[in-house]
Parts: structure tokens; C-alpha cells; sequence
């Protein structure tokens, strides 16, 4: 079964999400801050990271950094769900190593498209 890690601040994004990634077979896990990614990636080496740009303690984009330049074994697919719909910040993050960048909101119909189109489903 493939992992997928959810971090967002919000508890209704996480619910979401969760209820979402469980419908289509993947193990769930979640974090509330940048920091609590970071170290559950190092743990449990996701298969897929969802996270929101924004993030308490340290944010999205400084936690992809550390985990794209971690020695982790697996590297999981990132993505990016925010409501930063800046071209510079989405370019920020695909540039910096997000697989993909997804806006709030969303719908299980965009999430599933995505996921195909990362070879995830």
C-alpha cells in the first residue's frame, strides 16, 4: 500500500484529504507544521508528500528544500495545495523540486488526475 503524508494547519484540509487518498488505497499520515513533515518523511518514507505552501514553524518550501537535500532512500513526489495562487511562488516550488502545484480549493477529481498523471495510481 502506497503512503502518503498530508500536512496542512487546517484539521478540515487534512480531514479532507485523508477521506480523499483513503478512497483510492493509500495509507495516510499527517502533519501540522513544516518541522513535523521533515521528520515523518525521515520515519516512515512516504510515497507522497501533500502539502500546503504555508506552514507553521517552518514552512512548505524550506521543508521540501531539507527533504529533497536529505539521504533519505526513497524521494517522494511532492506536492504543492495552496491558496498561493502567485506565478512566482508556484514557480518558486516546481523550480525548487514540487512535482506538481495544486490550488484550493479543490475536488477528488483534480486530486485523482494529478496523482495519474505522477504515475501514483
Amino acid at each position: 500500500m502506497s503512503k502518503c503524508l498530508i500536512a496542512d494547519d487546517s484539521k478540515i484540509i487534512r480531514m479532507l484529504f485523508n477521506k480523499i487518498m483513503g478512497n483510492i488505497g493509500f495509507e495516510t499520515m499527517e502533519a501540522e507544521d513544516g518541522e513535523e513533515v521533515v521528520e515523518l518523511c525521515q520515519l516512515n518514507e512516504p510515497d507522497l508528500i501533500i502539502m500546503d505552501y504555508r506552514l507553521p514553524v517552518l514552512d512548505g518550501i524550506d521543508a521540501m528544500y531539507k527533504i529533497r537535500n536529505s539521504r533519505i532512500s526513497k524521494q517522494p513526489k511532492i506536492m504543492f495545495c495552496s491558496s498561493i495562487n502567485d506565478r512566482d511562488t508556484i514557480q518558486e516550488a516546481l523550480d525548487g523540486g514540487a512535482d506538481d502545484y495544486v490550488l484550493k480549493p479543490f475536488d477528488e477529481e483534480i486530486i485523482i488526475s494529478k496523482l495519474a498523471i505522477l504515475g501514483l495510481l
